[in-house]
């Protein structure tokens, strides 16, 4: 997956420590990538912004568990392996 960034996006890192007022003002436009030895290291980008997508990523970190534990669900109904109830495994391992 490639990135493509805008020429006013890009800063290098020592731009960056130079002048971060003016690009803390443009947050709320656009995300600043910040590059060391032409690599991209980093990205500023507004608060706000910032837990919008952490709030995605958990929900779908989450939906990710969910889709895993219903495919193990679904396995075991098919299995042929052995069933033992639950007050079995209470009684075999002392709970």
């Amino acid at each position: 997956m490639s990135t493509t960034f805008e020429k006013k996006q890009i800063i290098s890192s020592t731009e960056l420590v130079r002048s971060f007022k003016k690009y803390e003002n443009e947050l709320p436009l656009h995300d600043i990538f910040i590059f060391k030895r032409n690599s991209p290291e980093a990205v500023l980008m507004d608060y706000a912004r910032y837990e919008k997508i952490k709030q995605k990523l958990e929900n779908l970190e989450e939906l990710l568990e969910h889709i895993a534990v219903y495919k193990v669900i679904q396995q075991r109904k098919i299995s042929p392996a052995k069933k033992i109830s639950l007050e079995k495994l209470q009684e075999q391992y002392g709970l």
